[in-house]
């Protein structure tokens, strides 16, 4: 500018010489001049606080107090993690664009905090606050649940084919294939109404957002008759349209299978039917636990979950290597996985104290019997069983699960087990395999005769006690074991037979009397 005014200057003395000398009158000023353009301010925000509280039902957030001191029009935009939930009009006022649901937010972090920012602008110049919206609870509303249970009736179509009946519980769908019973897919549904209800120490937030996302991810529960291999032509989308849509489209986790005379023998039993549609219930839900809450993140070695099943481990407590072949080094995420999944059923069924009722003897994978047991050893797996699964899930009882019939349960009191002799996956040395299961835990239910057909050259025998020294051709030896015999009858044709009463031991053992470490543990339930 300095520059300009030199030349200016210098073009005026030049012009006032020209006309200077005689004649003209001059002037003592120069005319015309050069004026600035007016200078323009930002708008500014003065809310008097940056934080505000709605209570849920309704839309009004907050207003945004603006001024510019130049009168300019005003227009608002909001950016931030959640300003897609709000909108905010031509006067600053920010809205919902839907009333809010204290049970179920929508919020970036799901714990009612909704984060904003808030931009106002004069078209040229503009200036920002960020803000926070807590949604409070609206007590009048607690006791509606939003959420529907099955009512009862199956539904029978091809919308989930191939399975060609269907249950809805609180929005878990409950598919069976063809040949499950009714009666048996009804048994499943009513128990997964009475978990998913709610009861008054419902944590509804929790629950409401383990139930909307059992829509979102949709949930599915597959059942099944008596086993995978039992089905001929096979399981798959050649032989059963629409298998891979459910697989592929579906959270699936693992199939409950109606037992049948057909299944294993030992899985013939009352407890063990209930404990496999807990169990397998209970993988179908945590699956969705997973996706829902930070503290049970399967893959996350610091999730309260993860913690959790370390401390059972360390504590041998938890034992799951024996069960999944080289999966760990195969697999090693999917190993995680399922050893979490695995650990969480057995937290929750010993932590509503159903687990010494319906799967008495599960050592070594597990080996806390009671709920008092759990939170005097497992102190992380208490916490979280109180401060997560009570809140979201319900105890069905033992009341009502022992109510329940299930009619494809053979009634039969005689019970054929097979028994062979391969060697040792874990060791050395020969050990008996009973459906594929070396050294399985048996559970024999009172008032049935069980025959065991084995190798006669590794007779099965019995004991009552596990720590004795095993002698050949002695049972368990000196140090304590003995052979039971009460209501047993052996032969030298490789058949042993237990007749089990109220009277016989509530754990038994069974092992060769020949070789030592072949056998097993066997729960006697009634």
């Amino acid at each position: 500018m300095s520059n300009f005014k030199n030349v200016f200057n210098i073009m005026a003395v030049l012009i006032l010489a020209s006309c200077g000398g005689g004649g003209g009158g001059g002037s003592d000023s120069a005319g015309g001049g050069y004026g600035t353009t007016p200078s323009n301010s930002a708008p500014t925000i003065n809310n008097s606080t940056s934080s505000y509280s709605v209570a849920e039902n309704q839309t009004t957030a907050f207003t945004v107090s603006a001024a510019d001191s130049d009168g300019n029009t005003l227009s608002y935009s909001l950016t931030g993690n959640d300003s897609s939930s709000f909108t905010v009009s031509s006067s600053g006022v920010v809205s919902f664009n839907t009333a809010p649901d204290f049970e179920g937010p929508s919020d970036a972090n799901s714990d009612n905090i909704y984060s904003i920012s808030v931009s106002v602008s004069d078209g040229t110049a503009s200036a920002s606050s960020s803000f926070t919206i807590t949604v409070t609870n609206d007590t009048s509303d607690d006791n509606v649940d939003t959420f529907v249970a099955w009512d009862g009736v199956l539904l029978k179509n091809d919308t989930y084919k191939p399975y060609d009946k269907h249950a809805t519980s609180y929005n878990l769908i409950i598919g069976g294939l063809p040949d499950v019973t009714d009666g048996f897919v009804t048994n499943v549904a009513n128990i997964a109404n009475r978990m998913l209800a709610q009861n008054d120490v419902t944590n509804s937030v929790n629950r409401n957002l383990l139930l909307n996302n059992f829509s979102q991810y949709n949930a599915f529960q597959r059942v099944g008759s008596t086993n995978m291999s039992s089905y001929d032509p096979a399981l798959n989308n050649e032989n059963y349209d629409g298998w891979d849509n459910i697989n592929d489209n579906y959270s699936v986790v693992d199939f409950i299978w109606e037992v049948t005379s057909n299944s294993p023998a030992d899985e013939q039993t009352k407890a063990g039917q209930i404990n496999a549609i807990l169990e397998h219930l209970l993988h179908t839900i945590t699956l969705i636990f997973d996706k829902s809450y930070t503290s049970w993140g399967y893959e996350n070695t610091s999730s309260d979950l993860v913690l959790a099943m370390n401390q059972a481990i360390e504590g041998n407590f938890y034992d799951p290597t024996g069960n999944y072949g080289n999966l760990s080094e195969s697999d090693p995420i999917l190993y995680k996985r399922i050893i979490a999944q695995e650990f969480a059923y057995w937290m929750i069924l010993t932590g509503w104290d159903l687990k010494a009722l319906y799967a008495p003897d599960a050592s070594p994978e597990w080996t806390i019997l009671s709920a008092s047991e759990m939170e005097t050893n497992l102190p992380l797996a208490h916490t979280l069983f109180t401060d997560t699964v009570n809140g979201v899930l319900v105890n069905p009882t033992q009341a009502y699960l022992d109510s329940l019939t299930f009619g494809s349960l053979p009634t039969s009191s005689a019970v054929a087990i097979s028994v062979s002799v391969a060697a040792n996956n874990a060791g050395s040395g020969n050990v008996y395999v009973i459906d594929d299961t070396q050294k399985k835990s048996l559970t024999l239910e009172v008032g049935k005769t069980y025959t065991f057909t084995h190798p006669s050259a590794h007779p099965l025998r019995f004991s009552t006690t596990s720590d004795g020294t095993h002698a050949s051709g002695s049972g368990y030896g000196t140090s304590g074991g003995s052979e039971y015999t009460t209501g047993v009858t052996t032969s030298t044709s490789g058949s042993t037979v237990i007749e089990v009463t109220s009277d016989t031991p509530t754990t038994l053992y069974y092992y060769c009397s020949i070789h030592s470490g072949m056998g097993g543990s066997i729960t006697v339930s009634s």
